[in-house]
């Protein structure tokens, strides 16, 4: 399936983090992904901790909530104009389409390939939604696009992530990329509950750890 961060090179970077999951810690993995467009991250660490861990992928399965979009403030740029957030996924919605968004596919490709360690999450992040599983998170990747969405995720995570676990952060930088994320980010570090572990401005990338 395909994999968006692989275009602008996020993908090693994060393939990189689910790897040392293997051997950094012990038992059995928990990972989440908010934002599964297209299902090839879910796939790919599906096969990466295949007998070893689970991965949980949170989307609406439909495309960019619009109704999120248009009515959230930190999408509009000054003077009216809608922001990256807004738009950004509208490009691969009309080269690749809508078809392969849904839960549907994803899961029966899924199948096709033995992956059964892959679980899909269907439906909006609100400030209200909580994680539908008990354990500690070893991994956490938030790929939301809106700043109130990225916010709301990572208030579910943010206290299950073990120590050492890897809270992972794209569209946070650089500064400006989308408004409203190097916010969030800056607001992270300076709660003092993770570090920076690795900052990929090019590919649109921060890779903390819990402390």
């Amino acid at each position: 399936m395909k994999e968006l961060n692989e275009l602008n090179g996020a993908t090693p970077h994060l393939q990189k983090v689910v790897e040392d999951c293997l051997t950094e810690f012990t038992g059995p993995l928990i990972g989440c992904e908010f934002g599964v467009p297209f299902g090839g991250a879910v796939e790919r660490i599906g096969k990466t901790w295949k007998g070893r861990g689970v991965v949980y992928g949170f989307d609406t399965f439909e495309g960019h909530p619009k109704s999120v979009a248009y009515s959230c403030p930190d999408t509009m740029e000054a003077g009216g104009q809608k922001a990256l957030a807004t738009w950004c996924m509208d490009e691969w919605y009309e080269k690749w389409g809508v078809e392969i968004l849904t839960d549907g596919h994803i899961a029966e490709e899924l199948a096709r390939q033995g992956i059964d360690n892959v679980r899909l999450i269907k439906g909006l992040i609100t400030s209200k939604s909580i994680l539908p599983f008990d354990g500690d998170l070893h991994y956490a990747m938030l790929d939301l696009d809106f700043p109130v969405s990225m916010r709301d995720a990572y208030g579910m995570v943010k206290n299950r992530i073990v120590k050492g676990g890897y809270l992972c952060l794209h569209d946070v930088i650089p500064k400006g990329h989308i408004h409203g994320n190097n916010e969030l980010y800056k607001d992270i570090i300076s709660e003092g509950l993770f570090e920076v572990f690795q900052e990929a401005p090019e590919s649109y990338l921060a890779i903390m750890k819990r402390i």
